[in-house]
């Protein structure tokens, strides 16, 4: 049963039973990989992501049409992924319908005429349907009603254009390396291919349109970057001179580390727990021709790995629970749990205690972390400083172009959600 389809409905099936998107993706593809090429990958992906982006509302539907619980989890999903299409997507009716029947067949025998009867009910009531669900907020946002609520009790005059922003598609943002093409040049070679594009900052473009990273003009050369441009912000909040010595901490898969090196001639150590990630620093390093003493290890009370030599600045871009690139993670919505964030708000506090001793005296930290919610920021910052009295909190200037509420950036059509801090040691 090598179609798009089952595919799909069998990796967000792996998702909502509690499995990460990018391994279930990697997982299907390596197993399945005589059957699959770069077309029907793309496919795979755009509804999958679809799926999950507006699961609540499918399965408020699915509940409507079915009261009772479907057994066969497969042909539930099945079902799910298939009103997607025919509610999201461009495939004539009929012959989706007549598609996921015959997939259903496969899967159960005595399951095809429960699907038909599903889905051509599904289209005789579709638009009922979806004026219904807006009777709840789940089904009306798409988001687990824990995560509204939250949302509602952090950002009261803004938790519903969070919500628009993170059920969006997100832009596909490029930072130029200025080391090799300018703004300009680039944008001549956009215009020169019909590329529609808007510009975000000197250095910075949004396709209006994405395109694959194979499709992308200059990517393999090292002449662009994927990167948010919340992430961009990095290099100039952290103050750097020529000639500094600088950690990144936590720097996989090593866009910020890039973006330092391009603009300033530094001596960077690119810290990494993980292995595989520490090599695809070293790989993007490589495309963008730049070079950094990438290190395999972790930051701890011990640090074996540093040779003493305080660092003038330092990068600490903290794991977290990601809740401000949902639109680019779409599983973490359905992944997350509210006691997650206490549990990241220990380790970031842990982490931040472990890299200050290597920082010099007026030498600057910058705390990052892609996350809307104040247990990993603003409690964690407080937190160190009842314990460390040797912290000063230095001002942040931020771009015009972006949406905050004091460090606190929050999704928007320009950007995801970051939250910066800055602190200098006395």
């Amino acid at each position: 049963m090598n179609s798009v389809i089952i595919a799909s409905a069998k990796i967000t099936l792996d998702v909502m039973e509690g499995k990460n998107l990018d391994k279930s993706f990697e997982k299907y593809f390596k197993e399945n990989s005589v059957f699959m090429d770069n077309n029907k990958i793309r496919q795979i992906k755009a509804i999958c992501y679809d799926s999950l982006r507006y699961f609540k509302t499918l399965d408020f539907f699915l509940q409507n049409l079915v009261p009772r619980k479907i057994q066969n989890k497969l042909i539930q999903q099945l079902l799910i992924v298939a009103m997607n299409q025919l509610t999201y997507g461009n495939k004539k009716n009929y012959a989706l319908v007549d598609e996921v029947v015959n997939l259903a067949k496969k899967i159960d025998p005595k399951q095809s005429g429960f699907t038909n009867a599903v889905l051509r009910n599904f289209l005789r009531n579709k638009e009922d349907l979806i004026k219904k669900t807006q009777q709840t907020l789940e089904s009306k946002y798409n988001f687990p009603l824990w995560w509204i609520k939250k949302l509602q009790n952090s950002y009261p005059n803004d938790w519903e254009s969070i919500i628009h922003c993170q059920n969006m598609h997100p832009p596909m943002t490029l930072r130029m390396n200025q080391t090799k093409i300018s703004l300009e040049k680039y944008k001549d070679y956009l215009t020169d291919n019909g590329i529609d594009f808007c510009e975000l900052s000197p250095t910075t473009i949004v396709l209006n349109t994405p395109k694959s990273i194979d499709e992308i003009i200059g990517f393999n050369e090292g002449w662009v970057t994927i990167q948010d441009f919340g992430a961009q912000l990095v290099k100039d909040i952290m103050d750097i001179k020529d000639g500094q010595s600088v950690l990144d901490a936590c720097s996989a898969p090593g866009g910020k580390t890039g973006h330092i090196l391009e603009c300033f001639d530094v001596n960077l150590v690119a810290l990494e727990i993980d292995s595989k990630r520490a090599q695809r620093v070293h790989e993007n390093l490589t495309r963008l021709g730049l070079t950094a003493k990438v290190v395999n290890a972790s930051l701890s009370k011990i640090n074996n790995w540093w040779d003493k030599k305080k660092f003038d600045r330092i990068l600490l871009d903290v794991p977290c629970s990601g809740s401000g690139v949902v639109r680019r993670n779409i599983d973490i919505k359905w992944l997350r749990r509210e006691r997650d964030f206490e549990k990241f708000r220990y380790e970031q506090v842990d982490m931040l205690e472990n890299v200050w001793p290597l920082l010099k005296k007026k030498g600057k930290l910058l705390y990052v972390t892609c996350s809307i919610f104040e247990e990993e920021n603003v409690k964690v910052i407080e937190q160190f400083m009842k314990k460390n009295k040797d912290v000063n909190l230095l001002k942040i200037k931020f771009p015009i172009n972006t949406k905050r509420l004091g460090n606190q950036l929050i999704p928007s059509k320009n950007h995801d959600g970051f939250y910066y801090e800055l602190l200098e040691k006395i």
